[in-house]
């Protein structure tokens, strides 16, 4: 099969440069990219078991021709994966490898490989070579992009982290396909959150192609996914490390987290974009109130939601909990959200579709009335 790039993006961030390459079939161009960048023939590729048939095959005939040395870690995604212990195990192979600096890791899978493998690419001699190949559809557009990388602690997701950037971030829209309906709804909460925040054209295209978008439409899937990937750049672009502008990509992942924790850490009841959307309409919610600007922005987020299937409400019965105990595991785990400043929690709130706003004088109250909303 011949490969056809659609899209680059040259990031600048941290004083680090790396490309963003879109396309179809492009995997097996790494072979190329890596003999540019470096002399180092070692290469660990930590990929899903998923995907460790043809795509792998086809990856390592490409770097066994340019004699590479490689090693294969498979592994199964889950986030109860994503922790210490499978994090010892590459560093065993690393070391037991004399993996150097130069040597490269790529990564190959959703947000949970892109993050662990990244992980310890960050903190193997203080950082090696990383090239993120991601193949969910919200790793494409949002986990694999900014430079996060971390592994969960006990029943704290993401709790030891670093920002480390990949030498090369590769998007082959060929695993779109793959993608189960869940999977793929999951990733457009996180593409319909991006148009929330600021791109009211994008919220439009959205609610008006959402035939051609389910049906996975290559031409309409190219649009979207480019506009959220320059969305996130430009919030990440001069905020790395969260201290403004970048926080509003996490609009709606402070209630959607705590829903997520609350409704099981590492069984995932939710997945993270269906988390998100519950959030979402959770800080619609809150945003009327505290804005008295009514149920209009709610609605609309309900009415976009519904249409791609994505969850607005939690029922506690179906999910197999009790509705008051929901609530108050929901309220003590908000209190851990890592955006919190001191003892005040930060919420990102639309102040119109396209528009939001940063703030920190959400009562305690009004948070616990939206969860009130949310879980029937």
């Amino acid at each position: 099969m011949s490969s056809e790039i659609h899209k680059k993006y040259t990031v600048n961030f941290d004083k680090s440069k790396h490309e963003i390459i879109i396309g179809r079939n492009i995997v097996t161009t790494i072979s190329n990219f890596i003999t540019e960048e470096t002399n180092d023939k070692r290469v660990l590729i930590v990929i899903d078991d998923f995907f460790s048939g043809e795509v792998l095959n086809s990856l390592l005939q490409e770097l066994s021709k340019l004699e590479f040395a490689v090693r294969v870690y498979r592994f199964t995604a889950g986030k109860q994966h994503k922790n210490l212990n499978e994090a010892v195990k590459l560093y065993e192979i690393l070391e037991s490898n004399d993996f150097a600096r130069d040597s490269t890791m790529i990564a190959i899978g959703g947000g949970v490989i892109g993050d662990l493998a990244g992980f310890v690419a960050s903190t193997y001699l203080r950082g090696m070579n990383l090239i993120q190949v991601p193949t969910t559809l919200t790793a494409m557009i949002d986990s694999s992009i900014g430079g996060k990388v971390a592994i969960n602690f006990r029943k704290t997701v993401n709790a030891i982290g670093n920002y480390y950037h990949p030498i090369l971030n590769l998007i082959d829209l060929q695993f779109i396909s793959s993608l189960s309906e869940l999977d793929f709804r999951s990733g457009l909460a996180e593409i319909i959150k991006c148009s929330i925040i600021c791109d009211r054209a994008l919220f439009d295209t959205l609610n008006t192609n959402d035939v051609e978008v389910l049906n996975r439409e290559e031409d309409i899937l190219l649009k979207i996914f480019c506009r959220a990937i320059e969305i996130k750049l430009d919030h990440v672009r001069n905020d790395v490390k969260e201290q403004n502008r970048r926080l509003k990509l996490n609009y709606g992942h402070t209630l959607g987290h705590s829903v997520e924790t609350s409704t099981g850490v590492f069984e995932e009841v939710y997945r993270h974009g269906e988390g998100v959307s519950i959030g979402m309409v959770g800080a619609a919610y809150i945003a009327g109130g505290l804005f008295n600007c009514g149920d209009r922005i709610l609605h609309k987020h309900e009415e976009i939601l519904k249409k791609y299937g994505l969850p607005i409400k939690v029922d506690s019965d179906k999910i197999g909990f009790e509705r008051t105990k929901l609530l108050k595991e929901c309220i003590r785990n908000i209190k851990k959200d890592k955006k919190r400043k001191g003892n005040k929690l930060r919420f990102i709130l639309p102040v119109e579709i396209g528009k939001c706003e940063i703030c920190s004088d959400v009562t305690d109250e009004l948070i616990s009335e939206s969860f009130g909303y949310l879980i029937q």
